[in-house]
C-alpha cells in the first residue's frame, strides 16, 4: 500500500517536473522568436535554429500559437519605425507570417496598415496612384489620384440669447409689478458651431481638389489653395477667391499622411 501511495507520488512530482520544464523551454524558444524577428527579417540560418529548437524542445504548434501574433507584432514594429515600408520589406514580413502560419485575419489591423504603409513608400518614390471618379467631368489630361469618404463641414449659428441691462428709477404699482423709468440697452449674441454640412467624397486630382457631397459640392484649382493644413481627422484650407476657410472631415481616420503626400505631389506637378 506504501509503495503504490509512493508510486502516485512520485508520478505527480514527475508530471510537475515535466511540466516546469515545458515551461521553460517554451519561454525559451519565445525569446529565440523575438530575437529573430528583432530587426523586421529573419536569415534562412535563424529559421534552421528555431525548427531545430522547436523539435529539441519537443513543442507543438499548439505550444507556439500564443507568441506566433506577438512575434509578427515586432517585426512590423520593427520595420514601420522609418514610417515607410519598401517592396523588399513586405516580402520579409510574408515570410515570418507564413512561417508562424498567421491568417490574414488574426493580423486585419496590421496589414491594412502595412498596406497605407507601403502606399506611401511609393507615393514618395513619385509612383502616383489613380482612381476612378465617378460622376466627375474630368478636364482635359486630368487624372484623379485620391478619393477619400468625408463630409463637408461649416461654422454655423447654433444658439442665440439675448443679453443686457437696464438703467432708471424702478417705482412700484402694485404687488408683483413695478414701472421703471429709463432706458434697457443689450444685444444679441450668437453661440456658433461647426456643423456637417453635406456627406461625401473628397478627390485629389491632377488639377483640381473637390468634394462631391450629397447637398454641397465644389472644386478648386489647385494653384489656388492657400494655406493648407492636413489634420488626422481631416483638412483645413483657405482659397485666394474666398474668404471663409473650408473644412473637411475624413470618415475614418488613417490615410492622412497619404492625403497629404499625394496633395503635395499634384500642387507641386501642378500644369494649367
Amino acid at each position: 500500500m506504501l509503495s503504490f501511495a509512493m508510486g502516485i507520488l512520485h508520478t505527480l512530482i514527475q508530471k510537475y517536473k515535466d511540466a516546469k520544464q515545458k515551461s521553460l523551454n517554451k519561454e525559451e524558444f519565445r525569446q529565440l522568436l523575438l530575437n529573430a524577428v528583432n530587426d523586421g527579417k529573419v536569415t534562412k540560418e535563424e529559421l534552421e535554429e528555431l525548427d531545430r529548437k522547436k523539435i529539441e524542445f519537443g513543442l507543438t504548434d499548439v505550444d507556439i500559437n500564443e507568441m506566433r501574433v506577438n512575434s509578427y507584432a515586432k517585426a512590423f514594429t520593427a520595420i514601420k519605425a522609418d514610417k515607410q515600408v519598401t517592396k523588399e520589406e513586405e516580402q520579409e514580413l510574408e515570410k515570418i507570417q507564413k512561417y508562424l502560419g498567421i491568417a490574414d485575419g488574426e493580423i486585419q489591423s496590421d496589414k491594412k496598415e502595412l498596406a497605407r504603409l507601403r502606399l506611401l513608400y511609393e507615393i514618395q518614390q513619385g509612383n502616383i496612384p489613380t482612381v476612378a471618379a465617378t460622376n466627375l467631368v474630368m478636364q482635359k489630361d486630368e487624372k484623379a489620384y485620391w478619393s477619400e469618404p468625408a463630409i463637408l463641414a461649416e461654422e454655423k449659428v447654433i444658439n442665440r440669447s439675448y443679453v443686457g441691462g437696464s438703467r432708471g428709477v424702478s417705482l412700484r404699482v402694485m404687488k408683483g409689478v413695478s414701472y421703471r423709468i429709463g432706458s434697457y440697452r443689450g444685444h444679441v449674441i450668437n453661440e456658433t458651431g461647426v456643423v456637417a454640412v453635406s456627406n461625401g467624397a473628397l478627390i485629389v486630382t491632377s488639377k483640381r481638389f473637390i468634394f462631391q457631397g450629397d447637398k454641397k459640392s465644389f472644386a478648386v484649382k489647385l494653384d489656388k489653395i492657400l494655406n493648407i493644413q492636413i489634420f488626422t481627422n481631416g483638412i483645413h484650407f483657405s482659397e485666394s477667391n474666398r474668404s471663409k476657410p473650408r473644412l473637411i472631415k475624413f470618415v475614418e481616420e488613417g490615410n492622412n499622411h497619404i492625403i497629404a503626400a499625394i496633395l503635395t505631389y499634384a500642387i507641386n506637378h501642378y500644369n494649367n
